[in-house]
């Protein structure tokens, strides 16, 4: 592997100047004016530049099939305010950020002091933030507003082998590689990220001290089995401030 540093990558980086959208981030603190200098002298790795899987395998390990943008929303724990927009992807199974140079290739930058980042594709927007699951310091999506509680899913990848058999009269197995994404969800309340399912009781167990967060799961989920866009409205009525 070869080893550039990130200042020199992003001379010839394809990038434009925007204000970066408020991230939704709760490690949020305050504005640093060296935040994207410090970004720009982290390490960098070069990697392959292409996302395209080997013939004989379905599904993709990164988020978009093509490259898509990407601004940084925190570093340092300080939220940057104008950020360099990025041609940028992200390998959910290396849970590593890439970028694209001005050359074309793609770079693995340091990110270990990024804390929010937001990917774009068409009309398809995720935030990242960087959060503590099960002991392990990850990037994952953040699906809600920022508030008391905090919605997050961590994407996982899964890779199988094809096991396609042929007995004659009986087949079994599949005749191709596969790559499946595999989610996991926490809600995250005082800066503690608490593993959930997608199921009404196991939310409760989070939240059964605070009625008004039981009054508006209530509102949103009736059954047991809970959707991920109806717990994404729960979450952020949660969050409503509460009239007096």
């Amino acid at each position: 592997m070869k080893v550039v540093t990130l200042n020199l990558c992003l001379l010839v980086i394809t990038c434009i100047q925007a204000t970066a959208q408020d991230s939704t981030s709760y490690f949020r603190t305050n504005q640093m004016s060296n935040a994207l200098d410090n970004f720009m002298r982290s390490r960098s790795i070069f990697t392959a530049n292409s996302f395209s899987t080997p013939e004989g395998t379905v599904g993709t390990p990164y988020l978009f099939d093509d490259w898509g943008y990407m601004w940084l929303d925190s570093i340092d724990n300080q939220p940057v305010k104008k950020s360099v927009i990025y041609q940028a992807n992200m390998d959910l199974q290396k849970n590593e950020v890439i970028i694209k140079g001005g050359d074309g290739k793609a770079y693995i930058p340091e990110t270990n002091n990024v804390q929010a980042m937001h990917f774009k594709k068409g009309n398809e927007v995720h935030a990242f933030v960087r959060a503590n699951l099960d002991g392990a310091m990850k990037f994952a999506e953040q699906l809600s507003t920022e508030g008391k509680y905090v919605l997050l899913k961590d994407i996982g990848i899964t890779f199988t082998h094809a096991d396609y058999t042929d007995k004659g009269m009986v087949q079994t197995g599949k005749p191709y590689n596969e790559y499946k994404k595999k989610y996991t969800y926490y809600l995250v309340q005082d800066n503690k990220a608490t593993k959930i399912q997608l199921k009404k009781k196991s939310i409760l167990t989070v939240i059964d001290k605070d009625p008004v967060a039981v009054a508006a799961l209530n509102k949103y989920i009736s059954g047991n089995n809970v959707e991920e866009a109806a717990l994404i409205q729960a979450v952020d009525a949660m969050n409503m401030p509460v009239a007096k």
